[in-house]
This record gives structure tokens, sequence and C-alpha cells, in this order.
């Protein structure tokens, strides 16, 4: 009698299968400030707006410019600010350091967010 091991198998495949998460792995930002502002290029410089900034803090959640605060959710490169006053702001990450706003159909809105804490650069070794 051989049963016990296809069930094995097939239990297996179903609980990895349940592990899997729609949209991408879920993730957390760096604590700290974030800027946003209008990217310059080389003619002009960026133009910060303070209003749209925030500081991501434990838990998932951020703190607005008026100290009210949020939460957030990030899966893979996607984020969406869930709560709060930015609730329905979206962004696409670029790298960990940068962030991009998109609209609900993803297209870019002009607007960018860069952590204001430390940067972390890769060392060799």
């Amino acid at each position: 009698m051989k049963p016990f091991p296809i069930i094995a198998i097939a239990a297996m495949f179903v609980a990895s299968a349940a592990q899997a998460v729609p949209g991408g792995k879920l993730t957390v930002l760096q604590k700290g400030g974030w800027t946003c502002e209008i990217p310059g290029d080389a003619n002009t410089l960026a133009t910060e707006k303070p209003e749209l900034g925030f500081q991501t803090i434990a838990d998932s959640s951020y703190v607005a410019p008026d100290g009210s605060t949020g939460t957030y959710l990030r899966l893979a490169d996607r984020l969406t600010l869930t709560s709060g006053i930015f609730s329905g702001r979206r962004f696409v990450m670029d790298g960990e350091e940068i962030m991009r706003e998109v609209t609900q159909a993803d297209t870019p809105i002009g607007i960018r967010c860069v952590h204001a804490g430390p940067v972390r650069i890769a060392t060799p070794g």
C-alpha cells in the first residue's frame, strides 16, 4: 500500500500554493522621512512638495505632515497608501530609496519621493 507518499506530496503542493502572495512579496519601506518632489533636469532644480512628504514608522504605518497617521501596503515594487490623509496614493518603487507616484492606471504623474535617511550603499564582498 503506497497511497501515503502520494497524499504527502499533494499536501506539500497545496501548502506551497497557499503561501504565495498575489501581487508579489509583502514587505515594508525603510523607516524615516520621505521627501516628495517634482524632479528637475539638467537645467532645473527639483521642486520640493513638503505637503506630500511623510515619515514611515513601524507596522507599515506613516505620519503625514499634519501629524495624522495612516497605513500602507507594499507588494514587491508596488506601494499603496491604504488609510489616512494620503489614502489611495500609489507608487512604483525605483530601488529601495526612490518611489514614483502613479495613477490608478499606473501612469506616472511626475512626483517622486526620496528616502531622506541614510543611504545604504552596497559594498563589495
